[in-house]
């Protein structure tokens, strides 16, 4: 697990890359280094032949199956044309060249363009086993049939004969643009004032050409290194720094600390630490190796073909069954001899560490880079240090004090006065006493004179783990969420139990304890947990230190954690952020998880920088002043979109077929030093928000795309924060399908806007099919009441006046009863006249105009601070009855609101008569509609607006009341034509 963090601060940037990569240091190992094996199962080609990697960060892997090109992750067959490589050089502008064993040197260009430089039916070279190129640009060769050169498109040979006739050939130019060459019998040298080569040494002088970090050049003929003599030159210079990656060499090479490398030693792999510094004699390396790895299990097989350091100092080797690859780690193991079971570690005065083995009581003394000894004077269960400083070291019967070379024994208690021998579990001097715990006397303390019982002192009855306070003080943790801070038998209690299960206590400018849950921080009487809360990293952590720079660090369940001094800090001031931190875990060389089987602190801090840490797979020791961080920034590189159907070569720009909607886009950034600790991030702008974080997945999916123009961008960092310095970027153009087309979708648009307005209009027929159905209803019922009227009522009154005007024509003329019956027929007559008015109304209605003005009027009357006015538009046509009466009663009960609760100064009603429909508006200037006001109406059962918009709804009309407080009231009214218009208009 790695911190989320993108931006290395300033001071960590400049510090890297003041510092190009390191070699391995000679005083690790070969066994201690970190070795990783590729075989045929891993997808790594059999039979590598040569190596080299190019500026871009790819190893490429010659084999006579053709090329491969490796990321540190996987192996990828590259497509040529040609399979069968003989020899591989990787030049300064990033190019490759290659050539092969049937003839013939291509150039592969970082773009991927091939170049070939032999012409057809030009001359050849032969199969070339070494190339170089000078600083003008001239491509060396030295091959079967000679030493060549390539200028011009033509190829010249510089020399030639039996001598050649070999595959051990060698070329090399060197940091003075001096071309050198070596066969079986002799080294050269090209003289440019006679453009010829020279004979250089004597007739032993033969084999690989190989330079030291100083400039020296050396031959290599396997079993002896041996210098080569140089014509003197005025200015010192050391070799390339690209040496040793540009390709890879058949016997060994020099690294960049001047370490020597070697195979075939008889077999396997050798090492010669510091012979880059020898003096100018030949080296015996079978002789001279001080390290060797020459067992069937050390290397993928002991027939070894090549040898290459990288740009990151990493050593590669290829042998006839794999690849490996030697690393440092951060981590370096102890070896102790034999079985280590539970281990305790403490420092003497003289710096020292010493460590006890619990079941063997066997004493270790322990220096850096060096293997551990063992004491045979002295055997311990436990090993500690008082407030002095001086080494405790517990045996069955005393305790040893070493101090400043001075050695005294405390003897140890005896159990009902007889002597026996004690398990000792640990001891912890507080200042004041030491503390001993063992399983036959349980816990003692001695006060310098005598041990004291535990009955002696107030100690809570359980203690699970403990560490010293102040003097005289304890903290004691009590495995049940618990911890108390004992001082002259006084106990104040505090609740750790968010950390779980405790691991540690440790003391310090801020107390810490640790359990399986995290680790917190007290603040004030209270413990806060620090986030991230169950983070794997930061459980069951039992050890913790500060170095000198301030940075702290722990050996938890994970390995090891790292937290610099500014990210502790900011955690401190905000607990509930993430704490940042970075974890050196098994990939680095770390044993299995941290040690607590013994309760014991397992980080001893020498205070110089050297920590030891206890694991569970054994001791372990980290120089955290010379870590040496990876310095070489990842190029990124993309690889492929694939699609569902195929694959499509990453360039500028990949256009993708129509109807794409699914697809991946595979990158890579080469690192050779630790690729499982790269990690990308990717961005495709017009689908992507921000950011994101794929970790160390070297692809990006998307799903459901749409057609366009989209940018893919991708970086990446190394396993030390080391950021690329260019973003890698690809345009990706998704061609629509036919239904994806703006035409095809402003067509699809077109046709629903048609078919919405289809359907609007059917629904607006039905509806007013439905409303003029309801409205010739009630015309055919009110024609029907007046045909009633007229036939029956009528005409029976009708007939009634004219038996009473025969009666009346009887009486004599003046005659009161006379007189009487025809005042009589004068009503009857002008009741008829009502009756067939009435009639007449059933049939066409009043004028609607006349109506309101009629009601205008008369509220006007009574109401007389309120003035009404009336006016129409249009040529007024006759209204169909029931519409009319339903838009009249509307616009009566808005006009009786308007004139009793508006409060208004004027009340206006206008009728519009246009074409398509009939509007009418009833407005005053009144106090306007408050809501709360309406609301309180409803509740009083005052539904005149209720019934208005109800009688609209039947009549087909749209009403709409527009009103604010203080502004008045609007309220108007629309009925379509077909509907409120009489039907013989």
């Amino acid at each position: 697990m790695r911190s989320n963090r993108w931006k290395l601060t300033a001071g960590l940037a400049a510090l890297l890359l003041c510092h190009a990569a390191h070699a391995l240091n000679p005083a690790i190992r070969l066994e201690d280094l970190n070795r990783a094996s590729w075989s045929e199962k891993d997808g790594v080609p059999s039979d590598i032949r040569c190596m080299a990697q190019t500026r871009d960060g790819w190893l490429w892997l010659g084999t006579s199956d053709g090329l491969y090109r490796f990321d540190g992750v996987s192996f990828e067959r590259y497509p040529l044309k040609r399979s069968r490589i003989f020899s591989l050089r990787a030049s300064d502008n990033g190019d490759l060249l290659i050539s092969y064993e049937l003839e013939g040197v291509q150039v592969l260009h970082p773009d991927g363009r091939l170049t070939d430089l032999v012409a057809a039916g030009a001359p050849k070279p032969g199969p070339v086993a070494s190339m170089a190129t000078d600083r003008e640009g001239t491509l060396w060769t030295a091959s079967v049939r000679g030493l060549h050169r390539y200028v011009n498109g033509q190829w010249q040979t510089m020399a030639s004969g039996i001598d050649w006739a070999t595959q051990e050939l060698s070329l090399l130019v060197d940091q003075y643009d001096r071309v050198w060459a070596a066969n079986r019998e002799a080294v050269y040298l090209y003289d440019r004032s006679q453009d010829k080569v020279v004979r250089v040494g004597g007739d032993a002088l033969h084999g690989n050409l190989i330079q030291s970090p100083d400039g020296r050049i050396w031959v290599n003929s396997g079993a002896r290194v041996m210098p080569v003599p140089a014509p003197p030159l005025g200015v010192h210079l050391p070799r390339q720094p690209e040496f040793n990656s540009a390709e890879s060499r058949t016997h060994g090479q020099f690294d960049r600390d001047g370490n020597l490398w070697a195979l075939h030693c008889p077999h396997g792999l050798c090492r010669l630490a510091r012979a880059g510094d020898l003096a100018t004699a030949p080296i015996d390396v079978a002789h001279q190796a001080d390290d060797r790895l020459d067992q069937p299990w050390q290397l993928t097989a002991l027939t070894t073909n090549s040898l290459l350091e990288d740009r990151e100092g990493n050593l590669w080797v290829a042998t006839q069954n794999g690849l490996d690859r030697f690393r440092e780690n951060k981590l370096v193991p102890v070896r102790i001899p034999g079985p280590a079971g539970s281990l305790s570690t403490a420092s003497d005065t003289e710096g020292r560490l010493w460590a006890a083995e619990w079941l063997t009581r066997t004493v270790w003394r322990i220096a850096p880079g060096a293997a551990p000894v063992r004491d045979p004077h002295r055997s311990a269960l436990v090993v500690a240090n008082d407030r002095d400083g001086a080494l405790l070291l517990a045996g069955p019967r005393a305790i040893e004090r070493l101090y400043h070379g001075q050695s005294s024994r405390i003897p140890l208690p005896a159990p009902e006065g007889k002597p026996v021998d004690l398990t000792v579990l640990g001891l912890l001097d507080d200042g004041k006493r030491l503390w001993m715990a063992s399983i036959q006397t349980g816990l003692m303390a001695w006060d310098g004179a005598a041990w004291l019982p535990r009955a002696r002192f107030t100690l809570p009855p359980r203690i699970a783990m403990s560490a010293p306070g102040g003097v005289g003080q304890l903290w004691l943790s009590h495995n049940d969420g618990g911890l108390s801070f004992y001082d002259n038998d006084q106990l104040t209690r505090y609740d750790i139990s968010m950390v779980g299960q405790e691991s540690g206590i440790f003391p310090g400018p801020q107390l810490v304890v640790a359990g399986e849950r995290g680790i917190a921080v007290q603040r004030g009487k209270q413990f806060v947990l620090l986030a991230p809360a169950d983070a794997a990293p930061l459980r069951n952590v039992t050890g913790m230190t500060v170095t000198p720079d301030g940075d702290r660090w722990l050996n938890g369940a994970k390995g090891v954690v790292r937290i610099r001094s500014a990210d502790w800090e900011a955690s401190l001031r905000q607990p509930q952020l993430p704490l940042v931190y970075t974890v050196i875990d098994a990939q680095e060389g770390y044993p299995g998880r941290a040690a607590m089987e013994n309760r014991l602190p397992t980080i001893y801090n020498a205070g110089n920088g050297r920590l030891w840490f206890r694991a569970t797979g054994g001791l372990v020791t980290l120089d955290t002043a010379q870590l040496r961080p990876n310095p070489v920034k990842p190029v990124v590189q993309l690889l492929r979109v694939a699609t569902d159907d195929r694959s499509y070569p990453a360039a500028a720009r990949v256009p993708l077929p129509a109807g794409t909607r699914n697809f991946n886009i595979q990158f890579t950034a080469p690192g050779l030093r630790k690729p499982e600790g790269m990690r990308f991030q990717y961005f495709l702008k017009g689908v992507d928000q921000h950011w994101q974080d794929s970790g160390s997945r070297r692809a990006a999916f998307y799903t459901n795309i749409g057609p366009g123009r989209y940018t893919f961008s991708v970086r990446a960092v190394n396993e030390d924060d080391m950021a690329s310095e260019t973003v890698a970027a690809l345009q990706l153009e998704i061609a629509p399908s036919v239904m994806q087309t703006w035409w095809f979708q402003l067509l699809c648009v077109l046709l629903a806007a048609l078919l919405l307005a289809g359907w609007y209009q059917y629904r607006l027929k039905k509806a007013t099919a439905a409303i003029a159905g309801r409205l010739q209803a009630r015309m055919e019922e009110r024609t029907r009441i007046a045909r009633t009227l007229h036939d029956t009522f009528l005409q029976s009154v009708q007939t009634l006046v004219l038996r009473v005007y025969a009666v009346l024509t009887r009486l004599p003329e003046g005659s009161e009863p006379r007189a009487r019956l025809e005042a009589i027929l004068d009503d009857a007559d002008r009741a008829i006249e009502e009756g067939r008015d009435q009639v007449l109304l059933l049939r066409s209605g009043l004028d609607i105009a006349q109506q309101l003005n009629q009601t205008g009027v008369a509220l006007a009357a009574l109401h007389s601070t309120t003035q009404f006015e009336l006016a129409t538009q249009g040529a007024a046509r006759p209204l169909s009855p029931p519409v009319q009466d339903e838009l009249a009663a509307i616009a009566q009960e808005a006009l009786r609101n308007a004139f009793q609760h508006a409060r208004a100064s004027k009340v206006r009603v206008r009728i519009e008569y246009h074409d398509d429909a009939l509007v009418l508006r009833v407005a005053d200037n009144g106090r306007g509609l408050d809501q709360d006001e309406v609301r309180k109406r409803l509740k009083e059962r005052h539904f005149g607006m209720v019934g208005m918009r109800e009688r609209a709804r039947y009549a087909g009309a749209v009403i709409d009341i527009s009103s604010a407080p203080g502004q008045g009231t609007v309220i108007s009214l629309k009925a379509a034509a077909g509907l409120c218009y009489a039907m013989d208009e």
